[in-house]
């Protein structure tokens, strides 16, 4: 392998360091990051603005002496010669390179979100910035009212955060329905319906004309009271380095190839700096699957290797469970070769959009369906087949016996992995009797991390639960360790 520099040390270039570390010992690695903090997770970053999580609570784990992190802004890249150039004058040849630059937070052409000097108004946050984040929860008292400024993935779950933690809290989206990306009509109105029950008033169909003092103006209708204004709408990803280096550009990212390879054959590219011929809408699961891809392929470099693209989208939150599997076009009923299930509980906000080809998976929607949706992540995953009770699949009753998986009978706790409460607690009774050992065991919190604390419970309650002789044999590390 060589020498390998990576350019970004957010969770993409974190995560493939890491790999790259685990998998050759003697690899070496440079990071270039400009940022004198840390990378975070960004699957706690809504836990920062509702419960205050502390920033190092958040912290990516440093890495080891075999990485070297170089806290400087890449400048320049000379493909010709191989090196990498920094703002501090440095030069960082390498034999492989990886562009992990990220991308930054679109910024609507909204009268009042900027200061006279270009700065966002200090109401102004993004829940992608986790100083934003706990800034945003220390202004927040009983009667801050909180607009939340598009109807994205983004959107909806912070908005259903917020609420449910009991702010006053406004979804404001220029779109007819909510996630329409991703949802169908009746899915948008399921979890509209499930926002509102939660105490966010949305306002759908809406144009966004000025912040001003104290509310948010909008076009021919009523004013929003706003106090603080969350921005979620969207991302540019970062591609200057990326273009001036002459690599293949345009308005999704930097053009890469099925083993995430750009035009340059030493030029590599991965996560929302990207544009992926697969990857439709990028996620933090993505991300994450194609550092741990671009990894094998990197420490395999004389076999010819490709990152298998998984279309998964989830939004996170008690009482909304969202999964979108395959591409949304299967899902329409005039999809020909196609045969499609649906089921619809308006009443209890829940609802499930099945696209069949033959007997596997292509596409799926489900709100408010959390077993369901982590049972049809594997078979869509695998390729397996549905079981021909559609129902009792949907409902959480049926798994497959030939799967290997425990039966359903309780609550899945790491839906990144696919991981129920009795799995953990069987792992738990064998010898894994913290969360790190948990997650060794079972790979929960190895995915986004929003399970972490769940898991930490029930290892305290099955803790509580053991003889009293052999209570002082079981350890668990301070939260501050476990996140640090």
């Amino acid at each position: 392998m060589n020498r390998v520099v990576i350019i970004g040390h957010g969770p993409a270039g974190h995560r493939l360091a890491e790999r790259l570390r685990a998998g050759d010992g003697s690899a070496r690695i440079t990071v270039l990051g400009a940022r004198e903090e840390g990378p975070y997770n960004p699957a706690l970053f809504s836990r920062a603005m509702t419960t205050g999580l502390p920033l190092e609570w958040m912290a990516l784990p440093g890495h080891d002496e075999g990485v070297l992190l170089h806290r400087s802004r890449a400048a320049s890249i000379d493909r010709e010669n191989r090196v990498v150039r920094t703002a501090d004058g440095a030069h960082h040849p390498y034999d492989r390179l990886v562009l992990a630059t990220g991308a930054g937070e679109h910024v609507p052409d909204l009268a009042g979100l900027r200061r006279a000097d270009g700065a966002l108004d200090e109401r102004v946050r993004s829940p992608r910035c986790p100083r934003d984040c706990l800034g945003l929860r220390a202004e927040l008292g009983p009667n801050t009212a909180v607009t939340v400024l598009g109807g994205g993935l983004l959107g909806v779950e912070s908005a259903h955060a917020l609420a449910a933690a009991g702010h006053q809290v406004t979804l404001v989206h220029r779109g007819s329905r909510l996630m329409s990306r991703e949802l169908d009509s009746a899915a948008a109105e399921i979890v509209a319906e499930r926002l509102r029950a939660t105490g966010v008033t949305v306002r759908l169909g809406e144009i966004p004309v000025e912040l001003s003092s104290g509310e948010l103006s909008l076009r021919d209708t009523e004013p929003v009271r706003t106090d603080a204004l969350l921005l979620c709408t969207g991302t540019r990803p970062n591609t200057e380095l990326a273009a001036a280096a002459g690599l293949d550009v345009a308005a999704g990212g930097i053009a890469v190839d099925e083993s995430l390879r750009t035009a340059d054959p030493r030029v590599y590219a991965l996560g929302d700096c990207a544009r992926h011929p697969a990857v439709r809408r990028g996620t933090l699961e993505t991300t994450w699957n194609q550092a741990d891809a671009l990894a094998g392929i990197l420490l395999d470099s004389g076999r010819e290797s490709h990152y298998h693209h998984v279309e998964v989208t989830r939004a996170r939150g008690n009482g909304l469970e969202v999964t979108c599997l395959g591409p949304a076009e299967l899902l329409p009923d005039e999809t020909p070769g196609i045969e499609h299930v649906t089921f619809h509980d308006r009443g209890r906000y829940r609802y499930a959009r099945l696209a069949l080809h033959g007997e596997r998976l292509a596409a799926a929607t489900l709100v408010g369906l959390e077993e369901a949706g982590a049972e049809l992540t594997r078979l869509h995953e695998t390729g397996g087949p549905v079981p021909s009770n559609r129902l009792a699949l949907l409902l959480g009753h049926e798994r497959r016996a030939d799967t290997g998986a425990p039966p359903v009978t309780d609550k899945v706790l790491c839906h990144c992995n696919n991981v129920s409460e009795s799995t953990l607690t069987a792992a738990f009774h064998a010898g894994a009797e913290d969360v790190p050992a948990l997650a060794a065991a079972t790979r929960a919190t190895t995915g986004c991390g929003s399970c972490t604390d769940s898991v930490r419970r029930l290892c305290e309650a099955l803790s509580a639960a053991a003889p009293p002789e052999n209570s002082h044999e079981r350890a668990f590390p301070a939260e501050e360790e476990e996140a640090a």
